[in-house]
């Protein structure tokens, strides 16, 4: 006869092997030799520590790789009120209401951490808070081969005849950062000593590639403009500024106060723009039943009916004045969801009339 053994033996022999279960898991897990695999949910609990921060710009494929979703309709609640799938209340970006999980680490609104999404831009749009490094590299930079108007042969040194003009200017850089830092008066000075001398009349003609060099005005708050003494003026459109700032060669981004590791100026010309997560601009229902919906909800409504009017209107081929207006369109609506405060533009407004509250004017 098999006798059993008692059973708060056996409970106590299973919580054991279901702990040891747990901890292998977790450090399979941890170690990346073969333990299950972390829920997002559980994941999505573990508390961070933040070693450092840093700021820079945002490469348009780590936005993507960062988002939960892919915004395509402007469209928010059904008559039912659940959210539309894709639209600005996707609950892939995380969960305001009480008892529903987030669709994307499955936790509930006091566990979720929120998610951000993204919208597919049809043309490229300029980062209006970015307009002054759009001008500074264009004016130091070709038109043409895109490399910085300075000299790269040896005996254009000013002291050393070994070395380049390049040289010169790379080395008194490195020297302020040690010095005193990006962030330091004496960086913009050096950069805007910089920017002078690439752009001063004697730079007329690229030294690099012979091309013609025309003078950059930047019609605010973000058109620019290139004048030519025999050409007249022509207008750079942000695809054209894009494609001129692709071709920059890492190590002349020093030359316009960027770090070659982590940043490229073409980034400033949005190709995808980020949504940010429904905790940050939550609706709330109103004593009708109605929802009403945050200021920032309300400009990412305009910029997707306006991103889907481009498009349709090009897949139809649209005349170009008609899509070029609608590209201008598009501008305004970002620009005023950065800031809408911008000069030189009118502010987006309520049905009422009250102007709204968008990104900067919540800093």
């Amino acid at each position: 006869m098999i006798r059993r053994p008692p059973r708060s033996t056996l409970d106590r022999s299973s919580a054991a092997s279901d702990v040891y279960k747990r901890q292998e898991s977790w450090r399979g897990y941890e170690a990346g030799t073969g333990g299950p695999k972390m829920s997002a949910r559980d994941a999505a609990k573990i508390p961070k520590r933040i070693d450092s921060i840093k700021f820079g710009l945002m490469d348009p494929n780590e936005i993507r790789k960062m988002s939960s979703v892919e915004i395509k309709t402007a469209d928010t609640y059904k008559d039912d009120g659940h959210a539309y799938k894709q639209g600005l209340m996707d609950p892939k970006m995380g969960v305001i209401d009480p008892g529903i999980r987030c669709e994307t680490c499955g936790n509930k609104h006091e566990e979720c951490p929120s998610h951000f999404g993204h919208i597919a831009l049809e043309l490229p749009i300029i980062h209006i808070g970015f307009t002054n490094l759009l001008k500074t590299s264009l004016k130091s930079t070709c038109n043409t081969c895109s490399k910085v108007l300075l000299h790269s042969s040896v005996e254009t040194h000013p002291l050393d005849p070994e070395k380049s003009e390049q040289d010169h200017y790379r080395a008194r850089v490195h020297d302020i950062i040690i010095k005193h830092g990006v962030g330091s008066r004496e960086f913009k000075s050096i950069i805007k000593e910089i920017e002078k001398e690439c752009s001063s009349k004697k730079r007329t003609i690229c030294m690099h590639c012979g091309a013609e060099q025309g003078k950059i005005v930047l019609d605010k708050p973000s058109t620019f403009k290139e004048k030519k003494a025999d050409k007249g003026e022509h207008k750079l459109n942000a695809r054209d500024i894009r494609e001129w700032l692709e071709g920059i060669p890492g190590e002349d981004l020093i030359f316009i106060g960027m770090d070659k590791i982590s940043n490229r100026p073409e980034w400033v010309v949005m190709r995808v723009l980020p949504v940010p997560p429904i905790t940050v601009r939550p609706s709330i229902t109103l004593e009708s039943g109605d929802r009403s919906e945050d200021d920032l909800t309300h400009k990412l409504v305009d910029v997707l009916r306006i991103n889907q009017r481009l498009r349709e209107n090009r897949d139809q081929g649209a005349p170009q004045l008609i899509v070029e207006d609608l590209w201008e369109l598009l501008q305004y609506h970002i620009t005023t969801y950065f800031d809408n405060q911008t000069s030189g533009i009118p502010p987006a407004r309520h049905r009422s009339g009250r102007p709204l509250k968008t990104l900067t004017q919540r800093l």
